[in-house]
C-alpha cells in the first residue's frame, strides 16, 4: 500500500518507511539527536517505521545514536509526541499527544501511554501496559507488563484488565510475560 506524507513533514533521506505509513503535518523524522558535543553530527543510525504506523502531526523522532530508532507495526503516535534517539516502540502501541520518551527507552507491544507522560531515558515499559496521562516514569521505576501506572512519580495502580482481555492474555500468559520481562537484558 501507499504511504501518505504531508508536504510540511521533514524526513531525513535515510529513514526507512514500511507500507501504509501516514506522516502528518510538521513531523520531523530521522535527524541526529541533540548532543552537547558534535551537535547535528550524523552518527550512522536512522529511524525505521514499520507498516501501518500513523504519526498525526508535529511528531519528532530522532535518529539512533547506537542503534536505529524503531516504531513498531501498527503503532499510533499523536500530536507533538517526542521520541528520542535509540527508542524502540513495539507493535500496536499508542503514544498520546505531548508524550516524551527519553533516549534508549524500550516500549513493549500493545502499550498505551497517556497524554503528556514523560519517560526517563533507558527505561523499559512492559507489553500490554497502560501509562496514565501526565505520568512521570523516573529512572528507578519498574514498569511491568500488563499493569496500569499513574502519577509523579509513577505508581502501579492496577492490572490493565481491558487491554489484556482485548489481546487474549490470560493469567498464565501474563505471568510468563512478566517472567520474560524480568529475565531479559536491560538497556
Amino acid at each position: 500500500m501507499r504511504n501518505t506524507i504531508h508536504p510540511s513533514a521533514v524526513i531525513n533521506e535515510n529513514v526507512i518507511l514500511g507500507d501504509n505509513v501516514y506522516i502528518g503535518p510538521n513531523c520531523t523524522i530521522g535527524f541526529p539527536a541533540e548532543y552537547k558535543e558534535g551537535f547535528g553530527k550524523s552518527v550512522g543510525h536512522t529511524v525505521k517505521i514499520e507498516d501501518n504506523v500513523v504519526l498525526t502531526g508535529n511528531v519528532t523522532i530522532d535518529a539512533g545514536s547506537r542503534r536505529d530508532t524503531v516504531i513498531g507495526e501498527g503503532s499510533f503516535l499523536m500530536k507533538a509526541a517526542y521520541i528520542a534517539h535509540d527508542v524502540e516502540i513495539g507493535k500496536q502501541s499508542i503514544i498520546s499527544a505531548h508524550t516524551c520518551l527519553g533516549g534508549h527507552v524500550e516500549v513493549g507491544d500493545f502499550v498505551n501511554i497517556g497524554m503528556g507522560a514523560i519517560v526517563h531515558p533507558r527505561q523499559r515499559i512492559g507489553s500490554h501496559t497502560m501509562i496514565g496521562m501526565g505520568t512521570v516514569i523516573t529512572k528507578k521505576a519498574k514498569i511491568l507488563p500488563g499493569r496500569i501506572y499513574a502519577g509523579n512519580p509513577s505508581k502501579e495502580i492496577g492490572i490493565n484488565k481491558i487491554g489484556l482481555e482485548r489481546n487474549g492474555i490470560n493469567d498464565l500468559k501474563l505471568r510468563q510475560l512478566i517472567n520474560d520481562f524480568e529475565n531479559s537484558n536491560e538497556n
